[in-house]
């Protein structure tokens, strides 16, 4: 168990900075980010004070909310996140909201002065309690510390009550706004100040880590919720499971089960896993854009895992069926945009025993052959020899491992993974921001991903790379292996594929062309870049490995390139 360096305590809030650091560090804490400020010196110089806990610190608020996020996305564990008083907070927001809508824990910790200081234009002090809306599953404001035995109970349950709403059942970001008074710093006396009397810090923090229990639910049971249904569809959205082989083995008793086919999105881990069990559809929006296929492959019923898939053709389609659909996922959660006739089993799948048919049943074989001419398809479209965007997804699939990691930014990156992502074994963990879908944080959360080691990578397009540019200030600090991987095609090549591209104003309200030397601005920061001249070598590169933040550069048309996509996939 990792101890406080030991040094005197001068002051009432060193104190309770102690305390409070020692408790989250009992609870298992072991990841916290931290920007610069004053208000929050007592608890930020406690935590840096704390062995064994990693600490990382962000200049920019935003950027350390998404970082925050995105090493709580792959440790499943709460983060600590702590800046001082005034609009710091703010800058948490995008963050907060997409740790809401993705049901990520956070510990969002926003120091503040006192009332006395509040309400009569002291400086940098704006209203903090409430300042996230509705998105955090609990918020509260502590008590102004104090070296009273009872106050520091109420601080020290405080923040175990946190950690575990944080945690679940309905998971996400918890807020306490934390109030002090000088003196901040904890080398500075303060006149009067003593211990409680016997006090002990080790034994007093020393609290045992709650126990947060999730509901399971077996595939049999699941089943007996679409009884007398034959002619359904498994769609599994979005999802980078802490336990891959577990739910892969759920699923593939959940098709056995039913003799139903398994759609799952290019973003969830799961596509990687299920590749050989014969009951994978991973083409399911190209096969529904021909209109005889949807209505021959109509459902009776769905059983939903997750939130949707990006696709809008299997919505639309899901949404026109409007059948009886099982929603299996985050408990206390709608994740229903199409309003489905819909029952929402709040509990994690798990394997009951069944096993899972060896036999494809008729209706997963009928799946298999739209799939097979789906894929014919798109391997025939997406071989071209310029720089067609979607090529860089199915060598990335053939490069990774399944210890890697691939973070994938939104926009056109998500939707090519949905298309293109179709490996031939276990491949990369895969994570994304698509709780708000917005591209906001996209380098922050991809290094937070990546801080333990492990290799990882960035698909992203120009935009979102130029949005999060202020997250390259971590990678000075930076240990682990991110490899940034940017499509630029000098603007928001989404907007190409909507009805504002024939705008007259489309270059300057959607396309937003930016002209950034992309090289320029890494050297600024100190990160390796590379402008990638063909897929061979953005194949040998993405196969090699690599310590720290690099970025391959890949430059492709715009114009080209939805010209490409509207003529082979329309």
């Amino acid at each position: 168990m990792a101890r406080l360096r030991t040094q005197p305590i001068l002051n009432t809030n060193a104190l309770w900075g102690k305390v409070v650091a020692r408790t989250l560090l009992a609870l298992g804490l072991r990841h916290a980010v931290v920007s610069p400020g004053s208000r929050s010196t007592p608890l930020a110089s406690a935590l840096a004070d704390l062995s064994g806990l990693d600490l990382a610190v962000a200049l920019d608020e935003r950027s350390a909310g998404f970082h925050a996020l995105g090493i709580a996305k792959a440790t499943r564990r709460p983060v600590v996140l702590l800046c001082t008083s005034g609009t710091a907070a703010a800058n948490y927001l995008p963050a907060v909201i997409e740790a809401r809508l993705s049901g990520i824990p956070l510990l969002v910790l926003t120091a503040d002065r006192p009332a006395e200081l509040r309400e009569c234009h002291s400086g940098q002090t704006i209203r903090q309690v409430g300042i996230f809306g509705t998105y955090p599953v609990w918020e509260t404001e502590t008590a102004v510390p104090s070296s009273d035995l009872s106050q520091l109970r109420s601080a020290r349950q405080t923040f175990v009550d946190a950690w575990q709403r944080a945690q679940g059942p309905l998971a996400g970001p918890v807020h306490l706004n934390l109030p002090f008074r000088d003196p901040l710093a904890p080398s500075v006396a303060e006149v009067g100040f003593r211990l409680p009397k016997g006090f002990d810090l080790e034994n007093f923090c020393d609290v045992p880590e709650p126990l947060t229990l999730v509901p399971k639910i077996k595939p049999l049971d699941v089943v007996s919720r679409v009884l007398g249904a034959e002619f359904g569809v498994i769609v599994v959205g979005p999802h980078a499971p802490a336990n891959r082989a577990q739910l892969a083995a759920a699923i593939r008793e959940l098709a056995g089960l039913t003799g139903w086919p398994v759609l799952v999105d290019g973003a969830g881990t799961l596509r990687g896993d299920l590749v050989d069990s014969g009951v994978l559809v991973a083409s399911y929006d190209l096969i529904l854009r021909d209109t005889k296929a949807q209505k021959m492959l109509r459902p009776d019923a769905v059983i939903r895992l997750f939130d949707l898939p990006t696709s809008k053709t299997l919505r639309a389609w899901l949404a026109d069926t409007d059948v009886p659909t099982v929603l299996v996922g985050r408990p206390g959660e709608n994740t229903d945009p199409v309003h489905s006739q819909w029952t929402r089993l709040d509990a994690e799948l798990v394997p009951g025993g069944a096993g899972a048919s060896l036999a494809l049943s008729p209706l997963q074989k009928l799946w298999r052959q739209h799939e097979t001419k789906a894929l014919r398809r798109l391997q025939k479209t997406s071989g071209v020899s310029w720089a067609f965007e979607g090529c860089a997804i199915p060598l990335l699939a053939e490069a990774l491992e399944a210890n890697d990691r691939l973070f994938v930014g939104s926009s056109m990156p998500i939707r090519d993974l949905e298309w293109f992502w179709h490996p031939t074994k276990p491949s990369a963990e895969i994570f994304c921001n698509r709780g708000a879908n917005g591209i906001d944080g996209t380098v922050s959360t991809a290094l937070g991903v990546a801080r333990d080691g492990r290799r990882t990578f960035l698909l992203c397009g120009d935009l979102a790379f130029l949005h999060d540019g202020n997250a390259l200030l971590l990678a000075k600090d930076f240990v682990g292996s991110l490899t940034i991987v940017v499509i630029n095609n000098d603007g928001g090549g989404i907007f190409n594929h909507l009805p504002v591209a024939s705008s007259k104003n489309f270059e300057k309200l959607w396309g937003t062309p930016q002209g950034v030397s992309l090289g320029k601005l890494c050297s600024a920061f100190g990160v390796s870049h590379q402008v990638i001249k063909n897929w061979n070598q953005f194949s040998r590169e993405v196969s090699r490995g690599s310590i720290g933040v690099r970025v391959l550069e890949v430059v492709t048309n715009r114009a080209k390139d939805a010209a490409h996509r509207q003529k082979s996939f329309r």
